[in-house]
């Protein structure tokens, strides 16, 4: 295989699926970096102890998800990208 034109609408879809990825990588940054500043802005923490560590929990919990899920979105958008520029030997030929 070699690298050549490719499909242009398929590049172009890549990058953009690959953009949005980092958009949503971007956001779960901030996101984590508001809980940084100003913890439990997100509501009220619960006064138990362990009704406390379990709410901290969910909320990193719900951060690596949104992370991962982001950064297989960006993920995919590189693959698409790499293998709409990808060309058979037979169609150069």
């Amino acid at each position: 295989m070699a690298w050549g034109e490719g499909d242009a609408g398929a590049r172009t879809t890549g990058m953009v699926v690959f953009i949005i990825g980092v958009g949503l990588l971007l956001a779960v940054f901030y996101f984590a970096y508001l809980e940084l500043i100003a913890p439990g802005s997100g509501g009220s923490l619960p006064g138990r102890p362990a009704n406390t560590a379990l709410f901290i929990a969910t909320k990193g919990l719900f951060l690596f998800l949104l992370g991962f899920v982001a950064s297989s979105v960006a993920n995919k958008g590189i693959a698409l990208y790499l293998a709409a520029g990808r060309v058979r030997e037979e169609e150069e030929e």
